[in-house]
């Protein structure tokens, strides 16, 4: 005789979470979905449904399929999951009839490699010769699809002769924080008055046209 399992009574996710993946690239990880009944026993054969967002960060299954069936473990494993172009983390649910997955899956589209890094602080501004500058400089970085770079390290570079200036403490560096924004040190104008561009530069990327200052 066979005692076979009662209908589903609940769906949880048992692999592939937490986890995180570039934009544009594969979830090392297949989601999975363990089914089982009132008892706790295993569903084999049962369709799952895996469910991601629609909008904002998000991903595809490979070939459009997001459907499983369970196995005799009542484990249902979906399709390659490849992250989409919007950086930051949602939950992908595996639901069966009226049942959904109870803990999700968490996931998070990580920004891509830093593209571009814009002056978006601190320019155009001046000081009076041998005085701080009121306002530090801003940098932004975004990856190639325009999301936020968090972790950047900018190098600000000044004119090395002329009018020009210092940092603080000498540091010439800042590193981007969650919204991919870079802030220097407070940056002093030496004793040359005149008008100069201070740059940002991470990676390749060079802020254009830079920070418009003058010592005056």
């Amino acid at each position: 005789m066979t005692n076979n399992p009662g209908p589903p009574a609940a769906i949880a996710a048992t692999a592939g979470t937490p986890q995180s993946a570039t934009v544009n690239t594969a979830f090392t990880t297949k989601l999975a979905a363990t089914v089982t009944d009132v008892y706790g026993n295993a569903t084999p054969g049962k369709t799952v449904t895996f469910n991601a967002p629609t909008s904002g960060a998000s991903g595809t299954f490979a070939g459009g399929v997001n459907t499983a069936t369970t196995n005799a473990q009542g484990v249902a494993t979906a399709a390659v999951f490849t992250a989409n172009a919007v950086a930051g983390t949602y939950s992908v649910t595996a639901d069966i009839g009226t049942l959904t997955s109870n803990p999700d899956f968490a996931l998070t589209n990580l920004a891509g490699p830093p593209a571009s890094v814009t002056a978006t602080g601190g320019t155009p501004q001046a000081a009076a010769v041998n005085t701080a500058f009121a306002n530090p400089l801003e940098a932004t970085v975004k990856d190639s699809f325009g999301n936020a770079v968090p972790g950047a390290v900018v190098t600000f570079t000044a004119p090395a002769s002329g009018a020009s200036g210092t940092f603080a403490g000498g540091v010439k560096t800042a590193t981007t924080n969650a919204a991919g924004v870079a802030t220097s040190a407070v940056f002093t104008a030496n004793g040359t008055a005149g008008s100069y561009v201070v740059t940002g530069k991470t990676g390749t990327a060079t802020t254009a046209p830079g920070y418009q200052l003058k010592n005056q």
